[in-house]
């Protein structure tokens, strides 16, 4: 009796020891599939946040790109989808917070050649002028100042119809036409328009003609008007933005003398009337540069009269408008 129950708990022992057993080796089993898959999920992890970078870096390359390309817009929804990408990320938060402020810069920059466009188009100088005087229009000054110009191409290309805004010592002046490879190539008007005169008077000076190596060449007109006054409008040669080639005169006197005659144009200078004819003609030299004296005739070839064409400098034609 006393052997059966030894029997009995030895069994019972053994069978306590596999159940432990059994136990220990699921909970190991167990623990080992927990762990396989922890390490699965940080890889996975790893590979998805990898992936995440690596799509955030893209749409960074294409931002930029964009910006280059003066896509703003597209540039910000590309900068966008980066930082989604990342929200982590704080340099690239800062980065896009930098690219949006420059977009949103630029996007009022070429809001404003836009604006140009339509005043030019419609030969406008008026509200022109008052685009150039606005926050706006002093603010692309204000950036063209720094590179001497700024370029905007509707179309986002760095050829065909463009406007320029040109800066200068004194001024501001517009280029409306075609570009070659960022250069005046083709046809374009050149526009200058102030009010800020002595009287107040809108004064407005244009070239529209050719272009070609950044400078008029070719045949142009060229348009001075102060106030309801037109002080010049004629259709020119042009070499490098010097006129050149011989014109006919055909005005009226005060007197209501009819009054012929030609002259003839050499690098923007008058070479048919010397100082010594005028001075021998008892006219007056003057003093400060001057472009030249063109006489002008009556029928019987007498001169009657003159008109004083001043410029700059004594070398310039439209040369001036770049």
């Amino acid at each position: 009796m006393k052997n059966r129950k030894k029997f009995v708990v030895i069994g019972i022992i053994a069978i306590l020891a596999v159940a432990i057993g059994i136990t220990v080796y699921q909970t190991e089993k167990q623990k080992a599939a927990e762990r396989a898959a922890e390490a699965k999920r940080i890889e996975e992890e790893e590979k998805a946040r990898e992936a995440a970078q690596k799509a955030a870096e893209e749409f960074r390359a294409q931002a930029n790109a964009y910006m280059e390309e003066g896509k703003y817009s597209e540039a910000q929804e590309a900068i966008e989808k980066a930082v989604a990408q990342t929200p982590e990320d704080e340099g690239l938060a800062a980065e896009a917070e930098t690219l949006n402020q420059k977009a949103e810069e630029m996007k009022g920059y070429n809001a404003t050649m836009e604006a140009a466009i339509e005043a030019i188009e419609a030969d406008d100088a008026k509200s022109l002028d008052e685009l150039q005087d606005s926050e706006e229009g002093k603010a692309l000054e204000a950036m063209a100042e720094q590179e001497g110009s700024y370029i905007y191409f509707p179309e986002g290309e760095g050829n065909g119809k463009g406007i320029g805004f040109y800066t200068f010592e004194d001024c501001g002046q517009w280029y409306y036409g075609d570009y070659v490879d960022g250069k005046r190539e083709g046809e374009g008007i050149w526009y200058y328009t102030s009010s800020h005169t002595e009287d107040g008077s809108l004064y407005k000076e244009v070239y529209d003609g050719q272009w070609k190596n950044d400078a008029p060449n070719g045949k142009g007109r060229q348009l001075i008007v102060l106030g309801d006054k037109v002080d010049t409008d004629k259709k020119f040669k042009v070499k490098n933005g010097l006129f050149w080639g011989t014109y006919k005169i055909k005005d009226t006197l005060e007197d209501g003398t009819k009054v012929t005659g030609t002259y003839k144009l050499k690098k923007g200078k008058y070479v048919t009337i010397s100082d010594e004819e005028l001075e021998n003609n008892n006219f007056m030299v003057p003093e400060e540069p001057h472009l030249a004296i063109a006489f002008l005739y009556d029928a019987k070839g007498d001169v009657k009269s003159c008109t004083m064409i001043y410029a700059e400098d004594a070398t310039k034609g439209v040369k001036h408008f770049y």
